[in-house]
């Protein structure tokens, strides 16, 4: 099978012109705040933890403790968990002061800390499929603010009804 050569610079040129455009809208949102912007960081992270779970091969049927596991493995980043006690816990991504964002890694977008929003639901959306529980995330460092990992506590809830949780 060949490829049109000619083609190359072409889908270079669209992937150049995507990148400006959704760099463009970034900083537009990054004005917004509170409910509106929460709302689109929310509906990002669950786009992109959708893709990425999908891209990982990591199926909703593992358990909370197989996900943990996989995630050690599989994530954007290695991540460290560390038990707080009970149902608490704290998420450590190990980034080495580099943002896991795609469009900030590739240089599509700026890193901003509104955008650990998206972030902290990323989370949170990750564990509830696999915890089948209710999840409260709270992002206690970033590397959007200087920080050499993000890292999240997280605070496990009441148990989701089973559609939910197989989202």
């Amino acid at each position: 099978m060949t490829s049109d050569p000619g083609g190359d610079w072409v889908q270079e040129l669209m992937r150049s012109f995507r990148d400006k455009l959704l760099g463009g809208l970034y900083e537009g949102l990054y004005e917004l705040d509170g409910g509106p912007l929460r709302r689109v960081m929310d509906a990002q992270a669950e786009t992109c933890m959708h893709a990425f779970v999908a891209l990982a091969d990591i199926p909703a049927d593992l358990d909370f403790e197989q996900f943990i596991d996989r995630m050690k493995i599989s994530g954007p980043s290695r991540v460290r968990i560390d038990q707080e006690g009970g149902d608490a816990f704290l998420w450590t991504e190990l980034h080495e002061g580099e943002c896991v964002c795609p469009h900030v890694r590739q240089g599509v977008i700026r890193l901003d800390a509104k955008l650990c929003l998206c972030g902290e639901t990323w989370v949170r959306l990750l564990v509830e499929r696999h915890a089948r529980r209710r999840a409260a995330v709270e992002m206690v460092e970033s590397v959007a603010t200087g920080a050499q990992n993000c890292v999240y506590r997280i605070s496990l809830g009441e148990p989701l009804p089973p559609a939910s949780a197989q989202a």
